[in-house]
């Protein structure tokens, strides 16, 4: 005969079941493994949505910058007398119309960088017809300095130097004109969109001799013998931007080489700032300061190929 006590079946399955305190447990560890799995996967999509943005602007960085660089490179001096008064501009750079410095706080100092925003033109001649080049950022609204860059270009067939004369003049109105209907929200017409973003655009002279052309009381570090003005350089002193140079090139002279500077705010920070378009110009430009890291800077000097070496002495 079996001796040994039986455990009612109730008994036995009360004890093979989980205590309160072990689900709790349970769950706990749960959710602990899934709140970490969840802070990596936010973080590393983070870091692969901060590094497509990255790699965005320097794609749109450097193909604007090679754009630029590949005009600039084929500018050519057109020779020509003045005509009526006006001079035939070659090319010219100067601070753009409506556009002053945005300062941006380095972090770490007490020191803070500065962008400038400048416009320029320049003469190109293909076979037998002159073509006029310029590019001007056109600043979002009242934002704190930031833009888009757009491209102007106009042909004069046969040489016709009585209108090579007018090209950089249609450029100024031309883009006067789309700057006012950017500002005032309406479409802008007869210029062309390259980049946007822009928050620094700068286009610095040199002569044959490697040195840069700057204002020196009204002369340069060069002397200039043209063949149909008395000089064919000018450096005007910025008085909105005492650092800032605005240089004009006419008859046989266009510079030996220019140094191109392009900022550009990745889009992320540049969609933030302009939802700040309702609020004051301060705010605005304290969000821009404390986004320096976000500006991608680049920089290429350019040769000029068809520069006349016997307007420089």
């Amino acid at each position: 005969m079996n001796l040994t006590p039986t455990i009612p079946s109730r008994i036995r399955s009360r004890r093979s079941a989980f205590t309160l305190i072990e689900i709790l447990a349970a769950v706990t560890l749960m959710s602990l493994i899934v709140l970490g799995l969840l802070s990596m996967f936010n973080q590393t999509q983070r870091a692969f949505h901060g590094s497509m943005a990255q790699v965005d602007v320097l794609e749109s960085g450097r193909l604007t910058t090679d754009m630029l660089a590949r005009e600039l490179e084929q500018m050519t001096p057109s020779e020509c007398p003045g005509i009526n008064g006006t001079r035939t501009t070659n090319f010219f750079t100067e601070l753009s119309p409506g556009s002053a410095y945005a300062y941006q706080a380095l972090p770490g100092s007490t020191a803070v960088r500065a962008n400038v925003i400048q416009r320029f033109f320049f003469l190109t001649k293909v076979n037998q017809d002159w073509i006029g080049t310029g590019y001007q950022v056109l600043p979002d609204g009242a934002s704190a300095g930031v833009g888009t860059l757009y491209r102007f270009s106009l042909d004069i067939p046969n040489l016709s130097t009585t209108n090579v004369a007018s090209l950089s003049g249609i450029f100024q109105g031309t883009l006067q004109i789309a700057l006012t209907n950017a500002l005032q929200g309406i479409p802008v017409t007869n210029v062309s969109c390259i980049a946007d973003g822009v928050v620094h655009l700068r286009l610095s002279a040199f002569a044959t001799n490697g040195y840069p052309l700057t204002y020196i009381s009204g002369f340069t570090n060069v002397v200039f013998i043209t063949n149909r003005v008395t000089s064919g350089y000018a450096s005007v002193r910025n008085s909105y931007a005492p650092s800032q140079d605005n240089c004009y090139f006419w008859s046989n002279a266009v510079p030996a080489y220019v140094e191109l500077e392009l900022g550009i705010l990745e889009s992320q920070v540049l969609e933030r700032l302009r939802s700040l378009a309702a609020a004051p110009i301060a705010v605005q430009q304290q969000y821009f300061s404390n986004h320096v890291a976000q500006v991608h800077l680049f920089r290429q000097r350019i040769p000029v190929r068809n520069v006349d070496i016997s307007a420089y002495q």
